[in-house]
């Protein structure tokens, strides 16, 4: 814990240098406090980057490099001698007062609070519950933190993709995890993010001309958003994905009427790290850049604003591309690119494949609205809003509309556009920044057409408890509700509490209660890690067979070499302080396997997912060409000490790898030692 709180410490005083003595003025708080925070990020990343590709990725070399970093910068501010800005906003303290005095508002904080206290109170004290956080975002981290590199394992038996995609949200995931070696504050690794958007959100109303009042309550209602919330229990990349993309377009509008060196650089770091989160942002992105190409050519300076967006592109959101292309001569490997039949980029998987997971009804507007979580925001706020606002722009403010505006107007339509025929998988997370933008058009509707108060107010607290209901189930539901109960109490009666009169003392008790509660709550961790996984199967919905066999390893395995197959689910296999080695041992010549050195090898799957099952069994592809004696070879070329094979999962009947008959047969290698319906565990025996 001490380490981790040392690390954030170095990498937070450089970024207050850079904000104290080189930034300039900001248009408001959220501004500001959003750019410290994507400051924050890129040195980050940043730095993990660059000793990454060196191959010296070690936490201690992490924090030397950071100390460097924040010794050339004290360097660069005292050797001029640069005097410190000051940045003031005095507005802070009497919309505090307007929050308070207000009980719609009172009632949306004591809700967004609570719920999010009990939400993150339930990820400190448990294992990782989602499928992507445990397939590869934290696996691929746990690689990294080995190796010292940035190379990435190949995902068997599953979507192939992941070792393709960039990578800048499991590098973030990795800062989390390194001070601990454990995936205890990993899991919660989008909370920043997800205040990020909400500020964003705020930043945008604002700048469209929205009240204090009106921006709060869209942003609130955007946090409000069950599914957009609930994501906040899972390591998922999606959030910082809405997020970056909302602070894109947040300085897209400062950028119009202040096109300076220092707001292109937080605009073009945001880009870039959006670019590098996922690779479904690129054709979002695009809609990000067109608007900036427009505002970019009608300012001075082109050449450095020009140099410095294009080299916070490359070196923030470039990586992964890169790496594929030299790789496999294809940026977004290993899908391909067609034009009007023409191969631009060759890959080994169709867009088809993803698209026949899907069904028409699952684009369509019934399920979206009704079936996916997305409140009574989406339904009375953000659908009406998407194809009103420029209508209604057209008819109250015809003259002081230009093109950056009405463009803003038709932002959330294009971005739908893109979700519906571009991007191959129906997901409803990949909609967040829309949603957030759905809210703010909906209220500068609302502002426009001059609704009154009681309009207002009902439309907030509807959509409020609307949510309320989907943003937890059970004991959670119950113990947040409760808690906003109490909260919102105190809040409308916070002046006759003096307890709160004490400024100076109460944010220091806050903080002291919280590291407190962070050092117990990992200790916490620590000693029931893998027992949580069983417990808390029915929250996080993963079977309990293989919470067991998690269990068992851990309990039974210090530093050995471990191969898996099966379910695409290596990360608890690591076992507690990640002791153990986790590996996918290939069946055939090509060990380790990866997906571009199989050459002429072609993936294709339909609705189903044995179709998936059967095309990497394919000749030409990775699990092509089984051979025993080859993939004993490969197990005792590794020094393998444990086969760890997961049933094959989403099949009609319980089907396991080919690897499980090899080991039943050939008794005299393989020791059964744990068995139960969907995992067997054998330990290799060398003669």
């Amino acid at each position: 814990m001490l380490i981790f709180f040392f690390m954030n410490f170095i990498v937070i005083l450089i970024v207050f240098i850079i904000a104290r003595y080189l930034f300039h003025s900001f248009s408001g708080r959220i501004d500001y406090l959003i750019s410290l925070f994507i400051v924050f990020l890129s040195l980050i990343t940043g730095t993990l980057l660059l000793l990454g590709i060196m191959g010296k990725l070690y936490l201690w070399n992490v924090i030397g490099l950071d100390i460097l970093i924040l010794c050339l910068f004290y360097a660069i501010i005292k050797i001029p001698k640069l005097e410190p800005k000051k940045h003031t906003f005095p507005e802070i303290a009497s919309f505090k007062q307007e929050l308070l005095n207000s009980k719609v508002s009172v009632l949306c904080l004591s809700v967004i609070f609570s719920f999010l206290v009990v939400k993150l109170a339930i990820n400190l004290f448990n294992p990782p519950f989602g499928w992507d956080s445990i397939g590869y975002h934290f696996s691929f981290a746990v690689e990294w933190l080995k190796q010292g590199n940035l190379n990435t394992p190949i995902v068997v038996l599953d979507d192939p993709c992941p070792p393709y995609y960039p990578i800048n949200g499991s590098l973030f995931y990795l800062w989390l995890i390194f001070p601990f070696k454990s995936a205890y504050l990993a899991d919660l690794g989008q909370f920043p993010f997800f205040i990020i958007a909400a500020l964003s959100v705020y930043g945008i109303s604002r700048k469209i001309g929205l009240s204090r009042n009106l921006s709060f309550y869209g942003s609130a209602l955007f946090m409000l958003i069950p599914n957009f919330f609930k994501q906040l229990q899972i390591g998922y990349v999606d959030i910082m994905v809405a997020s970056l993309f909302l602070v894109c377009v947040n300085f897209l509008l400062v950028l119009q009427n202040n096109f300076s060196l220092q707001n292109v650089l937080i605009y073009s770091l945001s880009l870039g790290l959006l670019i590098g989160t996922k690779t479904l942002a690129l054709p979002y992105s695009l809609l990000l850049i067109v608007p900036f190409m427009a505002i970019w050519l009608k300012n001075n300076n082109k050449i450095r604003t020009g140099f410095i967006f294009t080299l916070c592109i490359l070196v923030f959101g470039g990586f992964s591309y890169l790496r594929n292309f030299i790789e496999t001569g294809n940026p977004i490997y290993p899908l391909g690119l067609k034009l009007f039949d023409l191969h631009i980029f060759r890959g080994v998987i169709d867009k088809s494949s993803f698209t026949s997971r899907f069904i028409s009804y699952d684009h369509s507007l019934g399920k979206i609205l009704f079936h996916e979580g997305l409140g009574a925001q989406a339904l009375l706020l953000v659908l009406p809003a998407i194809f009103l606002a420029l209508p209604i722009a057209f008819i109250k403010r015809k003259k002081s509309l230009n093109f950056n505006f009405i463009y803003f107007l038709l932002l959330p339509i294009l971005f739908y556009l893109i979700y519906r025929y571009i991007i191959p998988l129906a997901n409803t997370r990949f909609l967040y920044a829309l949603l957030g933008l759905g809210i703010v058009l909906a209220f500068y509707i609302l502002q426009t057409l001059r609704a009154n108060k009681i309009l207002l107010s009902s439309l907030v607290i509807v959509c409020v408890f609307a949510s309320i209901s989907e943003l937890a189930k059970r004991q959670e539901l119950v113990t947040s509700i409760i808690l906003s109960t109490v909260t919102f109490f105190i809040l409308l009666n916070f002046k006759k509490f003096k307890f709160f009169e004490h400024k100076k003392i109460l944010p220091i008790l806050v903080v002291l209660m919280v590291i407190g509660g962070l050092f117990w709550s990992e200790l916490y961790y620590k000693k029931n890690e893998f027992k949580r996984y069983y417990i808390m199967r029915k929250y996080s919905g993963f079977w309990p067979d293989a919470a067991k066999a998690w269990d068992w390893l851990n309990a039974n395995t210090n530093g050995n070499n471990i191969a898996f197959v099966g379910r695409a689910v290596p990360f608890p296999l690591y076992g507690s302080s990640f002791k153990n080695n986790v590996y996918y041992v290939s069946v055939n010549k090509v060990q380790p396997a990866k997906l571009h050195y199989f050459k002429d090898s072609w993936y294709e799957w339909g609705i189903g997912f044995e179709g998936l099952l059967k095309s990497v069994e394919q000749e030409n592809n990775y699990r092509g060409n089984a051979d025993y004696n080859v993939w004993l070879e490969n197990l005792l070329m590794t020094n393998t000490d444990y086969l760890f094979i997961y049933a094959l999962q989403q099949t009609k009947n319980t089907i396991f790898p080919i690897e499980d008959n090899w080991a039943k047969l050939h008794t005299d290698r393989f020791n059964l030692l744990f068995s139960n319906d969907i995992v067997h565990i054998y330990r290799i025996m060398v003669k």
